[in-house]
Parts: structure tokens; sequence; C-alpha cells
């Protein structure tokens, strides 16, 4: 169990709203001297440190115990804290967990947002985010609530179209996720959305995933 500082919180100024996500940059909003204070907070037990420069606020219920985001809430309270409130999301394999498509843990996050972004490795779990640079605006995106906050996920089949991308080319999960997905998804969208993003190929090459695996 961690020891809570009984009287310490966290100033709503410094969070990245509407998440519990703080970084440097927020905190400095209503601190002097950021560092120091995230400091003092996290050994607190009043935020856990998430990645170098990216931390989030324990809630009040979850304070004095080993409360820990997945590795998936992790990677959308990042993305939101790069890019903004919905301008980053979760993507791929991510996605797919998120949306009960792969019943197994992975180490690794996957967000896009509208510029490139190095990789973040996390410290609070093994693991680390990568970063995918795609317009947001021209993805099917949905609102979720994870345990850092609100943030955005793609579409069951927007998911299923991206998992034809080069990132999950050799991941022995795809298969696994593209046909959990497509017994979920709405195949008149799926179609529709192939049509206006021009991701014919990208669904004939899932589909034909699917079949080899079987």
């Amino acid at each position: 169990m961690k020891t809570v500082v009984r009287g310490t919180s966290v100033p709503p100024g410094a969070l990245i709203a509407p998440t519990l996500m703080l970084t440097g940059r927020s905190a400095a909003v209503v601190y002097a001297q950021p560092a120091a204070e995230l400091s003092r907070l996290a050994k607190a037990g009043a935020i856990v440190k998430l990645a170098r420069g990216y931390y989030a606020a324990v809630p009040v219920d979850k304070r004095g115990t080993d409360w820990m985001p997945s590795v998936e809430d992790i990677a959308v309270g990042i993305a939101t804290a790069v890019y903004g409130p919905d301008r980053g999301a979760a993507w791929g394999l991510s996605a797919a967990r998120v949306h009960g498509a792969l019943p197994r843990a992975i180490a690794t996050g996957f967000v896009l947002g509208p510029t490139q972004h190095r990789p973040v490795a996390l410290t609070a779990r093994s693991g680390h985010i990568e970063f995918r640079k795609r317009d947001p605006d021209r993805l099917d995106l949905e609102l979720i609530v994870t345990t850092v906050g609100p943030g955005l996920v793609t579409t069951v089949e927007q998911t299923i179209l991206d998992l034809n991308a080069r990132e999950f080319d050799r991941d022995d999960l795809r298969a696994e996720a593209v046909r959990t997905l497509m017994a979920r998804a709405d195949h008149a969208k799926l179609e529709d959305l192939a049509e206006r993003t021009r991701g014919h190929a990208a669904l004939r090459r899932v589909r034909r995933l699917i079949a080899d695996a079987d």
C-alpha cells in the first residue's frame, strides 16, 4: 500500500482538461516550479508518473492503493496530452483491445494524431507508446471513458481497416483481432467507410487474412 499525505491535492488548473493527465507544461499553469511540485505530488501518492514528463492524478477513491491505468488507457491519456482533446486517438491493436477483441494484454500502445511524435517509454509499467501521423478528421472515431478520463478511439469498422497497416504485418494477434471485430462490425458501415476512405484494398486484405488463418 502506498502512503498518502493527507490534504495533498492536485489543483484542477494543472490538469489537461477533461482528463486526469498532467505534464510539466500543464503544471506550470499553477506552479512556479512544476518539476518540484510534480515530484512532491508523486511522493505523496496524489499522482503517478506514467512516463517521463507524463503523469496522472490518482482518483480520490483510489488514494493509498496500487491504482494503475492499463496500457490502453495510458495511451489514450498521452494522446490527449500530446495532441489536445479531440485530436489524438487510440488505433490499431490498442483500439482492438479497447473494443474487447484481444483478451490478452499487450505492452505497446498505438496512438495517432495530426503530427508525428517520438515513441514514449512507460515508467509506471513495462511497455511504450508508438505514434502514427494521421489526420483525425478523416477517420471514424468515437468517444470512450477511461480511468484517466475521456478520449478517442477508432470505431470497430475503422479499426478493421487500420489493422491492415504495416505496423501489424508480423503480429500474430492481428488475425485474432480482425476475426473478432468482423463479427461485431456493421458491415454496411464498413463497406461505406471503405468507399469513403479508398479502403477497399485494405478490406479485401483483411478478409483474406481471416480466410488464410482459417
